[in-house]
């Protein structure tokens, strides 16, 4: 009668036949169990056992049982027959029955092999794991052949490997069950696995990979094995390994979910490391690999818009964030990614509402709140900007960006004291964050307490910083000592290269300028183009655009360019590059336009500037060398969309004197409202009508009018408005003031000329040594209204006052003040750019002249060096 065990056999053993006889109690296979026989041959039991053994032999078991109890009821005392007895019991699945029959052998016969083996093997059936490990080691106490003893060591080993198991599931963890198993078979690789199990659970990755291996190794198809190896090699940053063996195990079974959910996220592990080394085609096969082993796993198509991203593919980022989106809709990542790409292509609302459902999957995440935040600050939002940039300091305070965001928007609604504080703790985190420096600079320009030499030595202190940082800058220039033929070429740089208040005083150098005498380059750094943009690309020879290189790969590529004269259009406003210029990339480095005070940099050569921003007999403090432009440093022009003037005074319209400001909220100093108020005392039926940004936040506009309170202005003669949304809305709102008062110690540039374009007069207040405040006294100059630059406060509210009341000069102003200025140099652009560029030829011969042999310091005269070209 035949019996084979069918108890599950793990991760592929080998069953193992017991008892294979040929008939009821005849193991005439394998080992031998006592044959049916007695001192004298009893012919009615030999005739049973026949009969059942045919029965058996066709698995007709319970026909044979009957007849081997009887063959019992003749000899009791036979072991075969209760083997035999045990062998039909258990093929009827009368399992516990057929233990007692094996053990009733045993009795009987205690060196039994066949009974022994076969109650082993039926304990391992009934997943009795540790009874059956005692009696596989009994027997192994046998004398066995080599191939029976190595089954009986691998099935030890099993019980002992499950034994284990089990015990670890009752919360009984038992280590050294998993060593016995390999003692008592060394090639059983279940093991081995389970061992690794136990280090990878211990956060011992290196030996967890170890024994997964070891199980590979010993059984090369062991799919559970190649998989759990694949996890230990991610653990270990190991990808490439992780991702061999997944193959390995997708060999075996190309269906197996589990695996092939496991070779995406290794690929996916692999692609992101990729990524972060900037390997961007090795991670692009690696995450679109991934996609082809689980393609709705969101991870990896997240990954792929940050690759398309880092390529500025923004249509192909905007698409795989999408899709990571429709994957996995609580993608709070992929939300705020699709966000910034929104903001980038001018989607301000799309990117809004994408920061919005990030914030629902995660309130706190640091960067969604900083990205929104953002969104409303430009928005004038300023309460709720405020509040969720510090929701997202609360949720990483080491996070110096966050600290820097939380300044520029106090700096936005007037509150330049804390805007500092924040400024310096994000330093205090970022010492050598540059924006952040430069931010803090430029913020010091807002304060009119601080004495100028304090401002100036900040600046030079941190000049000195980022120069050190620098190191080693650029020495010689092959191309300085040209022929005098060849056009000097001419680089500017500026991240303000569109619709922002640099490009209306730049436009005019760059449409005019001289090609036989002037070479132009100019190296943008524009985030979002526009049409303005790419209207200055049409105007020059050649456009480079630099954003998202680095300072020193931009510098030299400058060198490379053979830029004889560099130009910073930015100064210390966001997104400048005078970390390109602490490089020294071009023999002659000029900061002009974009900032009213010095860079700080001793490698910065020159600052153009007039007589009246920096008076000759008290300039303001610089590192360079001052360059005077005559009558004035600017040009501007005028925007196209202008709108036509009104001609009647809004005094005329609206029943009494309106004045005015629509500069940066910050500029509204303590001066400054201090200024204004007295100029509403000097005309007690006057209004004041103040716009900005920030006033679009109630907050901030009962914060406005306490100040005021202060000086005994009542709210009711103020009037609070935010921003228009186009050029021509605002610009029509000058129709509504009489006369605009500028800011002190930071006057108004671009919002001066808007005033001027829109015939209203401006008054200004000079300050000494102030380059800042003195800018509109330049361009008051300059169209011949010098009368309404003051030099005292007194002076101030006088003639504010006397202008305001005024009314035929004020109308007149209306009707004729755009053409005066159109006519004059404010506004001539051929004039003014044919002297701009014979500066640019004065300084680059001084240049020549200095790097001949034989050049002495003092026969230079260029400090103070004007133009003087008609």
């Amino acid at each position: 009668m035949k019996h084979q065990s069918d108890a599950s056999k793990a991760d592929g053993a080998k069953s193992v036949e017991a008892a294979d006889s040929a008939g009821c109690g005849d193991s005439s296979k394998g080992p031998k169990s006592p044959r049916m026989e007695s001192q004298r041959e009893d012919g009615s039991v030999q005739s049973l056992t026949r009969r059942a053994d045919f029965f058996a032999s066709r698995a007709r078991h319970a026909e044979a049982l009957p007849l081997v109890d009887e063959a019992l009821r003749i000899e009791p005392s036979r072991p075969d027959l209760h083997l035999g007895r045990g062998q039909c019991l258990e093929h009827m699945e009368k399992l516990d029955e057929a233990l007692l029959c094996y053990e009733a052998a045993l009795r009987l016969d205690t060196q039994s092999m066949a009974a022994q083996r076969n109650k082993a093997l039926l304990l391992a059936r009934q997943q009795r794991w540790r009874e059956a490990a005692g009696s596989f080691r009994e027997v192994l106490r046998l004398e066995l052949a080599l191939p029976v003893q190595k089954e009986m060591r691998l099935e030890l080993a099993r019980c002992l490997t499950e034994d284990a198991i089990q015990l670890k599931a009752a919360g009984q963890p038992n280590l050294h069950g998993f060593h016995e198993a390999i003692q008592a078979c060394e090639t059983y690789a279940p093991a081995y696995f389970q061992l690794g199990v136990q280090y990878s659970e211990a956060n011992n990755s290196a030996k967890a990979k170890e024994m997964y291996a070891k199980a590979v190794q010993l059984q090369p198809g062991y799919v559970e094995a190649l998989n759990n190896l694949g996890v230990a090699c991610r653990e270990l940053g190991e990808w490439d390994h992780a991702v061999e063996a997944y193959a390995l195990a997708l060999k075996v079974n190309q269906n197996c979910s589990k695996t092939r959910e496991n070779m995406a996220i290794a690929l996916l592990q692999l692609g992101c490391r990729h990524l972060q080394g900037k390997e961007l085609k090795q991670a692009s096969k690696a995450l679109k690999q991934g996609l082809s082993f689980n393609s709705r796993n969101a991870d990896l198509y997240f990954n792929l818009g940050v690759l398309y991203a880092e390529k500025e593919k923004w249509d192909q980022a905007k698409v795989n964030y999408e899709l990571a989106i429709h994957f996995d809709p609580r993608h709070a990542n992929a939300h705020n990614n699709l966000g910034v790409i929104h903001r980038r292509l001018g989607n301000v609302e799309a990117a809004m509402k994408c920061f919005e459902s990030a914030l629902e999957v995660d309130s706190k995440m640091n960067l969604a709140n900083k990205n929104l935040g953002a969104i409303y600050g430009s928005m004038g939002r300023m309460a709720d900007a405020i509040c969720l940039t510090r929701v997202a300091i609360e949720s990483s305070r080491q996070d110096a960006e966050a600290y820097n965001n939380l300044a520029l928007l106090l700096r936005d609604q007037c509150d330049v004291d804390a805007c500092l504080e924040n400024l310096d703790l994000c330093i205090s985190l970022e010492p050598e964050n540059r924006h952040a420096g430069s931010n803090r600079l430029m913020s010091l320009n807002y304060q009119s307490e601080r004495l100028p030499e304090e401002v100036f030595e900040a600046h030079r202190s941190w000049g000195r910083c980022l120069e050190q940082r620098v190191g080693q800058a650029f020495y010689r220039w092959d191309h300085a000592q040209k022929g005098t033929a060849a056009p000097l070429r001419v680089g500017y740089v500026s991240p303000d290269f569109y619709s922002h208040s640099v490009s209306y005083f730049i436009h005019a150098a760059l449409k005019y300028h001289d090609p036989a005498f002037v070479d132009v380059v100019c190296y943008s750094d524009v985030v979002l183009e526009d049409d303005k943009t790419r209207h200055f690309r049409s105007l020059v020879p050649r456009w480079r655009n630099i954003c998202g290189r680095r300072d020193e790969e931009v510098a030299k590529l400058i060198w490379e360019d053979g830029i004889d004269i560099l130009v910073d259009l930015t100064g210390h406003t966001g997104n400048n590059r005078l970390g390109v210029f602490a490089c020294k990339p071009a023999p002659v480095c000029i900061t002009w336009l974009g900032y009213p005070h010095t860079t700080g940099l001793s490698r910065m050569d020159y600052r153009i500037s007039d007589e009246h921003a920096d008076p000759k007999d008290a300039p303001g403090l610089t590192t360079e060398k001052l360059l005077y432009l005559p009558e004035c440093f600017l040009c501007y022009t005028p925007p196209e969309s202008a709108p036509p003037v009104l001609l009647k005074p809004a005094q005329e319209s609206y029943g009494c004197v309106t004045f005015g400001c629509f500069n940066n909220l910050a500029k509204v100093s303590t001066l400054t409202i201090r200024l204004w108020s007295k100029v509403l005392h000097e005309v007690p039926d006057a209004r004041l009508f103040v716009k900005s940004k920030a006033l679009a936040c109630p907050k901030v506009q009962e914060k406005m009018r306490r100040a005021f309170a202060m000086h005994g202005i009542a709210a009711a003669r103020l009037d609070l408005t935010g921003l228009q949304p186009q050029t021509g809305s605002h610009l029509h709102m000058y129709s509504f003031i009489d006369v605009a008062l500028d800011t002190a110690p930071y006057a108004g540039t671009t919002t001066t000329c808007e005033a001027l374009y829109m015939g209203v007069p401006v008054v200004t207040l000079k300050g000494r040594g102030i380059h800042a405040q003195n800018v509109g006294a330049s361009l008051l100059s300059a169209v011949q209204l010098s009368d309404l630059v003051t030099e005292t406060e007194e002076e101030f509210v006088k003639q504010a006052g006397a202008c305001a009341r005024n009314v035929a000069r004020l109308a007149a102003l209306r009707a004729g003040l755009r053409t005066r200025m159109q006519r004059s140099v404010l506004c001539d652009g051929p004039r003014h750019v044919a002297r701009l560029e014979r500066l640019y030829a004065t300084v680059m011969s001084d240049c020549n002249a200095r790097n001949r042999p034989g050049w002495m310091e003092e026969t230079s005269a260029v400090a103070g060096l004007s133009a003087e070209v008609q």
